[in-house]
């Protein structure tokens, strides 16, 4: 979980608006969060939530905004990458965000988990930008990229938007929890990850094993 001082203020700065220019704002944020610019997602999500608590916006419209406003950031770094390549960790504002350690990194996430690294990487803070621009850059499907995201979107937005409608205005209790949620949802994440290397192992094992022997 990101700095608590940081969280309580950027909880505190949302909850200055209301109605549309609410939506828009949170639109706007989670959009320059999904650019790699150093603000706190799941913050920003919570802090829609509690706005619906408190009767500033509708939980419907906490969800839809916060669904949207990820997905659009995501997609433009998935896009950019695939129409500029490699030239894009040279344009700002991706070249803050790309290291070439971070490079390095994200081809060998994509290069050994590509049929799931689209959605594993919306649970990865730090990562998730890298990922999905350098997934772009690689020439991942876009229908794969979409899908993944997309779903992940679906079942990570709700759980943030809804953590902050359920403590409303209690922002303590809020970010206490949610950091317990954050790690909760590695620790799930890790065990994915471990899944799925062990079910690899098993399957060419088996294969291996049914190959005839010269």
């Amino acid at each position: 979980m990101e700095n608590t001082t940081f969280s309580h203020q950027l909880i505190e700065f949302l909850s200055g608006f209301s109605g549309p220019a609410a939506y828009a704002t949170i639109i706007g944020i989670l959009f320059a969060c999904g650019l790699g610019l150093p603000i706190p997602e799941d913050i920003t999500l919570i802090a829609a939530g509690m706005l619906a608590a408190v009767g500033t916006i509708s939980l419907p419209g906490a969800y839809i905004a916060g669904y949207l406003g990820v997905m659009v950031g995501d997609t433009l770094l998935f896009f950019a990458g695939r129409k500029y390549g490699r030239k894009v960790f040279a344009i700002w504002p991706f070249k803050r965000i790309m290291t070439h350690e971070r490079i390095l990194q994200a081809e060998g996430w994509i290069q050994n988990w590509a049929k799931t690294i689209c959605f594993v990487a919306r649970f990865l803070p730090g990562l998730r930008a890298p990922i999905y621009l350098t997934a772009g850059v690689l020439k991942v499907k876009p229908s794969i990229f979409l899908f993944q995201d997309g779903l992940a979107a679906l079942l990570s937005v709700p759980i943030w938007v809804y953590l902050g409608h359920w403590f409303g205005s209690n922002i303590d209790l809020a970010l206490e929890t949610a950091k317990k949620f954050q790690i909760g949802i590695l620790v799930i994440v890790a065990i994915i990850i471990l899944m799925i290397v062990l079910y690899k192992k098993w399957i060419q094992r088996a294969t291996k094993a049914q190959r005839p022997q010269i």
